[in-house]
């Protein structure tokens, strides 16, 4: 038996903090992905698909959205692929999943916790009916019997307990339910692909959402020989989208001319999303520099978010040879550099830059 183990695709995304066309691009591309995943679940003769929750971003997408997703899931071909109701996308009433148009055969919704025969296994679904769930969406799984074939089972929800003291929700105790004879359980809710033990994993999102997740971007090639048997698990990148997140600190004109260069070499810079948090201490000409570099950069990312809160400036002599000035403005001069506030050094920095084009040696 061999499975795609898929989860949080996310359709419908708003990515509200990208500029307009790149987020519809951007969105539009979680329907290729999801296009991908199809081909490699035919090229890799899977027997089963299943998307263990967050099939969609929230369940108020409207009738577009509902189509894509339809038309994508149709290259599946005949291929069996159960979609299960996640947090973002739980079967209350209006249900993106109970709105789905033209929904193929092979394509199954479980509308419950229910045991499903499908591609010759015994899938045990764990749907959740409600965003969150006090109690634990798969404790209501049979122990295994004589005989049982391959038992697999998909669920949405955690199973690290992060916030001590406070109850979980979605909340799935593995060691229990491995004790009842289960060969895999798909997960789904963690957005990056992690091995909770040999017959438990989280697939991750194919498709990232938000800059903190670890190691998104992936699939997983499941393989179980017989019941009983440890799967064999392979992940497999399909993400289109990159989400970076660096820290560099900055010390010298080198460090600037060496950061630019390197993310001027990124490959296919309008599918990057960069995270940028800088630090150190820089001269007025190396961050006017930077300034420069990082707005070219960013007319070529899909998006760059910058943190430079750490950043500061230290005026070198040649700086300050090229702000000395007499009258008035050499007292605004003194005063900014005085002035402990990160304002006064950004109006430093502003004129720094005036004076240099007014000079035509500097140019």
């Amino acid at each position: 038996m061999r499975v795609l183990h898929t989860a949080d695709w996310q359709l419908g995304l708003r990515l509200d903090f990208v500029a307009g066309e790149t987020a519809a691009r951007l969105r539009a591309q979680r329907y290729d992905t999801v296009r991908a995943i199809a081909q490699l679940a035919h090229a890799r003769g899977v027997d089963l698909v299943v998307v263990a929750g967050d099939v969609f971003d929230a369940n108020r997408v409207g009738r577009d959205t509902l189509q894509q997703a339809s038309d994508a899931l149709a290259t599946f071909g005949a291929l069996p692929v159960v979609l299960l109701a996640g947090n973002h996308d739980a079967l209350q009433e209006g249900a993106a999943l109970l709105r789905l148009p033209t929904l193929a055969d092979n394509v199954i919704v479980p509308h419950g916790p229910e045991v499903l025969d499908v591609a010759g296994i015994e899938l045990l679904a764990c749907p959740l009916l409600e965003r969150h769930v006090a109690g634990d969406p798969t404790a209501w799984i049979p122990e295994r019997r004589a005989g049982d074939r391959i038992r697999i089972v998909v669920a949405h929800g955690g199973v690290l307990d992060f916030a001590q003291g406070v109850e979980s929700v979605n909340r799935i105790e593995v060691d229990r339910l491995l004790g009842k004879g289960v060969d895999y359980v798909a997960l789904g809710d963690w957005h990056g692909t992690y091995r909770v033990n040999e017959r438990c994993w989280y697939s991750g999102a194919p498709e990232a959402t938000r800059f903190r997740e670890q190691a998104p971007g992936n699939v997983l090639i499941v393989d179980i020989d017989a019941p009983g048997a440890t799967p064999r698990v392979e992940t497999v990148a399909v993400a289109r989208s990159r989400w970076l997140r660096e820290r560099v600190d900055l010390r010298s004109d080198d460090d600037v001319e060496r950061m630019l260069a390197r993310f001027d070499a990124l490959e296919e810079k309008s599918w990057t999303l960069l995270r940028l948090e800088l630090s150190g201490e820089l001269s007025l000409a190396a961050r006017e520099r930077l300034d420069a570099g990082l707005a070219a950069l960013g007319e070529g990312l899909a998006h760059l978010r910058l943190r430079g809160e750490g950043l500061s400036v230290a005026p070198t002599a040649d700086d300050l040879a090229r702000l000395e000035q007499e009258g008035y403005l050499g007292e605004v001069v003194r005063d900014l550099r005085a002035d402990p506030e990160p304002v006064a050094e950004d109006a430093l920095r502003l004129l720094y830059r005036i004076l240099r084009e007014r000079r035509p040696e500097d140019a």
